[in-house]
């Protein structure tokens, strides 16, 4: 929407100028013909034909005339460096724009780079271990399990992407069905159970039996586990992450709540906007995470909210969806 009424407006501005432009040149020209024809009519001693030539009805009118065109070219002149203000004013939002773009786009590429090569030579090096014969035969288990891990997660990012490129392309769209969002919420749960296990975190869970919600099933899951994906990832070992569904006010509200890495001021302001990762680096994470959290809840009409007392101090996120309406 910004872009197009942009472009309107710059279209219209050049508009305006040309058409100006031509004004100005055709008037120049017309004003030309009728300073010869009073030249001529001077020489030939008729000061009436020269007055009338310029433009004024007699000789006595051609200060007044003057003075006209004067406030003619005076309002002219301020319009047209107004319009001269507005193509600069374009020009730098444009710029401005861009570079953020660019910006946005060198944050991605640096995170979307980590996220999906560090899970792709911790794989590489479990195979290389295996065809080297050097994975004991008591650690060959694990060894697996974490090779499955890290391959859900390039998945995991790899999916946020397309994702993220497919709602930019073709907008928002959900196909909601109606169902039990308890089961959703443990569905998700139980996905994310093996890298908590390997994270050595504790998903604790309490959910109403039963609250009837038209969802997206894959949409909601997607934003299920991104969160808990997040609430995993910045976990210290050993600590608990908590998962509730209850009903408040007619709506779902789906909190998910962990006492982890926590979140600054300037990081809550920006958490949900695209490849926006924060200020820990090693973290990984395209930053688009968050961001289609954001995007499938809003498709569903709900609300989503992050709360934490800062940093080291935990997360709470906090999911509100409209419930289906009881019989």
């Amino acid at each position: 929407m910004v872009r197009s009424s942009s472009s309107l407006l710059f279209g219209l501005v050049l508009f305006l100028s040309f058409a100006l432009v031509v004004w100005w040149t055709t008037f120049l020209l017309l004003t030309s013909g009728e300073m010869v024809a009073a030249s001529e009519r001077l020489v030939a001693g008729d000061s009436e034909g020269a007055a009338i030539a310029l433009g004024a009805e007699n000789p006595a009118a051609l200060a007044d005339l003057g003075t006209r065109r004067q406030w003619m070219f005076a309002s002219e002149g301020a319009f047209f460096i107004i319009v001269l203000l507005g193509c600069g004013w374009l020009y730098l939002s444009s710029v401005r724009r861009e570079n953020k773009l660019l910006r946005n786009q060198d944050r991605f590429l640096a995170a979307a780079t980590h996220e999906l090569k560090t899970p792709l030579a911790t794989i590489s090096l479990l195979l290389e271990s295996l065809r080297a014969d050097r994975v004991p035969p008591e650690k060959l288990s694990r060894y697996l399990t974490n090779g499955l891990l890290e391959a859900e997660r390039l998945e995991r990012g790899l999916h946020n992407v397309l994702t993220a490129a497919g709602l930019r392309s073709a907008g928002r769209t959900t196909r909601p069905t109606v169902g039990n969002l308890a089961d959703d919420v443990r569905q998700a749960v139980e996905a994310m159970q093996a890298r908590a296990l390997a994270a050595e975190v504790e998903l604790h869970v309490e959910a109403q039996t039963s609250l009837s919600a038209a969802r997206d099933v894959a949409a909601l899951q997607l934003v299920l586990r991104n969160l808990l994906d997040n609430a995993v990832k910045f976990s210290p070992p050993g600590s608990p992450v908590y998962v509730s569904l209850t009903e408040e006010d007619g709506d779902a509200s789906i909190v998910v709540r962990d006492a982890g890495r926590g979140l600054d001021t300037r990081e809550l302001a920006h958490a949900f906007e695209p490849f926006f990762c924060g200020d820990d680096k090693a973290s990984g994470g395209t930053g688009l995470g968050l961001h289609l959290v954001q995007e499938m809840v809003v498709a569903h009409s709900g609300s989503v909210h992050v709360e934490s007392p800062g940093r080291d101090q935990g997360c709470t996120f906090t999911v509100r969806l409209p419930l289906e309406p009881t019989s």
